[in-house]
């Protein structure tokens, strides 16, 4: 048998496990290219744009009068078996901060947010910057005035990157592809398919965490500018 052909017929079956393995794969570069995408505010501060344009900003500012915080524990058991044996349980705990906030003109708001750790205290001028679309609606910043500090929660920014349930599907996408690439890594693929699979969710990662950086130092920048002249009586008061 010659050498050389046995070299060929084994390299062209790794460009073609390799095709099949980017191909199957293409779902996952289509989130690369999402998650990619700029995460921008426009210059009112209003709402984002681009790809993000069906997102509206709303925000309030105001001196905080009182704050309280307390958290509630859920639960959740499942159960299996034919005699409805328990099977697992899982626990969750949400922390809930209220705040009382006293606005320029007068008036009072209450603000909650949930899972936050909010720090702001009686006294301080904070503005919560609010993100909805349809019936999603969550705070995402929290910008003290008074301690020119923020509080970006990262979770909630990439809900505005990534909707929960597509986040879910990604979840699911992924383990669903392990075994597939397992499979052409091992068969025929000489470990090229898993390589190609690596870089890729590589590059996912890499590329949501640098949009989100980018977006804490320049797309928050105009939420500060927006938010400060609504502050300045409050401070100067």
């Amino acid at each position: 048998m010659d050498p050389s052909s046995s070299d060929t017929s084994a390299s062209v079956k790794i460009i073609a496990f390799t095709f099949l393995a980017l191909v199957i794969s293409l779902p996952l570069i289509g989130y690369i290219v999402l998650v990619w995408l700029p995460l921008r505010v426009n210059a009112g501060a209003t709402r984002f744009t681009g790809k993000y344009g069906g997102w509206h900003l709303v925000h309030v500012t105001g001196r905080v009068l009182a704050s309280r915080r307390h958290t509630q524990t859920t639960t959740t058991t499942e159960y299996g078996g034919y005699s409805g044996v328990v099977g697992t349980s899982t626990t969750r705990t949400d922390v809930y901060d209220q705040l009382a906030l006293q606005l320029a003109d007068g008036r009072q708001a209450n603000v909650e947010v949930v899972n936050f750790n909010v720090s702001a205290w009686p006294g301080q001028v904070v503005s919560f910057w609010t993100a909805h679309k349809g019936h999603k609606r969550f705070t995402f910043a929290v910008l003290n005035h008074s301690t020119n500090q923020q509080n970006v929660n990262d979770q909630q920014v990439f809900r505005i990157m990534l909707s929960q349930p597509l986040q879910i599907i990604f979840v699911l996408y992924l383990v669903g592809l392990v075994l597939p690439i397992a499979f052409l890594s091992v068969f025929g693929g000489a470990g090229v398919p898993f390589l190609l699979w690596l870089l890729l969710l590589i590059l996912f990662v890499i590329g949501q965490r640098r949009v989100r950086r980018k977006f804490d130092k320049k797309g928050i920048a105009t939420l500060w500018q927006r938010s400060y002249a609504e502050a300045q009586p409050l401070l100067n008061h």
